[in-house]
């Protein structure tokens, strides 16, 4: 019985291992209308529009030691549509999402780097 529940255990601890890098180290971001993540190991920047309410979203994100240097990546078709950035060999640092409101301040998340 005790080899049992031990090789279960060691199943159970491979399946995680396994599955984790998968989602490790991406970073993510969202207002109530959009919805900016990373993929592919930060590679890649993503943005999502989640709401139907005419507002272009867009992704702003910047990789490390270019921390002033910030990219833009808009999404203007509407809700559920979603752009990709091209691949960059560096890795994204921080991401934040933004919706975009004529004549308005954009509606931003804060930035997220974990």
């Amino acid at each position: 019985m005790k080899i049992k529940k031990v090789a279960a255990g060691l199943i159970a601890a491979a399946a995680l291992t396994a599955s984790t890098p998968a989602f490790a180290g991406e970073i993510d971001a969202a207002t109530d209308g959009a919805h900016a993540f990373t993929s592919s190991q930060q590679h890649y920047a993503n943005i999502s529009d989640i709401k139907a309410d005419g507002h272009p979203v867009k992704a702003q994100y910047s990789y490390p030691f270019f921390a002033e240097d910030v990219y833009n990546l808009w999404e203007k078709r509407g809700k559920g549509y979603s752009n990709k950035s091209a691949y960059k060999t560096n890795q994204i640092w921080r991401i934040k999402a933004c919706e975009y409101i004529n004549r308005w301040p954009d509606d931003c998340s804060a930035w997220d780097n974990d």
